[in-house]
């Protein structure tokens, strides 16, 4: 029994060394029948080195590119009159100039600021636009053009107007006390695939009024 396994080993070992010789003598076949490349990228003939300094010209050119891609204009970012997004300057179009502004006039989106409980409730008349705007974005140009209203525009619901100075530069647990909704947890669930994913936000309601009383009941007990 031992001497068929070492047989049978033997016959393995001398396939092994027979397999690895035709291969070693196919490579040395090509190396000496094919001829010898250098990896070039192009043709090297008549090439002066160190190369000639530019002239005034070539730097005159260099100078002035390099002055209007690094000039304000192209850095520059001011907000869409539409969607309220930054975007570069170079890249906007003048509000004026764009066509279809009447789509955004959409109903029950905006509210005039009220300050008294007894003002009536009003809606702001003529487009819904970011204030103090006078650009729209690229994108949303692209949409109005289509006679399409933008996804990201304000019309869409997404308007909350002109932040009064009292709730600016809140710190956070100033913005958790008049917030209407606790964001309590985000769970985010990605799928098997590259186009295939799922959220889940966990929201509920603070209760202002009750938070409201007590802030007014403390502030008179105090005084």
């Amino acid at each position: 029994m031992l001497s068929v396994k070492k047989f049978g080993m033997r016959k393995i070992k001398r396939n092994v060394l027979s397999t690895m010789s035709v291969v070693i003598q196919h490579l040395n076949i090509e190396r000496t029948t094919k001829p010898y490349r250098r990896n070039t990228i192009g043709p090297r003939k008549n090439v002066n080195f160190p190369p000639s300094p530019p002239s005034s010209g070539l730097c005159q050119r260099i100078v002035l590119d390099f002055c209007a891609d690094t000039s304000p204009e192209i850095f520059e970012e001011a907000g869409c009159a539409v969607c309220g997004k930054l975007t570069p300057v170079c890249e906007m179009e003048e509000l004026s100039e764009v066509e279809n502004i009447g789509l955004l006039k959409v109903d029950a989106v905006t509210r005039k600021a009220r300050h008294k409980s007894s003002d009536p409730v009003r809606e702001l008349r003529g487009p819904i636009l970011a204030p103090g705007c006078s650009r729209v974005c690229p994108i949303c140009v692209e949409s109005l053009d289509n006679n399409k209203i933008p996804i990201l525009a304000l019309a869409n619901g997404i308007w909350i107007g002109e932040i009064p100075d009292e709730l600016q530069n809140l710190t956070y647990a100033e913005q958790l006390l008049i917030a209407r909704v606790r964001h309590n947890r985000c769970i985010v669930k990605v799928s098997s695939g590259m186009s295939k994913m799922r959220a889940n936000a966990i929201s509920f309601s603070n209760p202002m009024p009750k938070i409201y009383n007590v802030s007014t009941t403390s502030c008179r007990g105090d005084g």
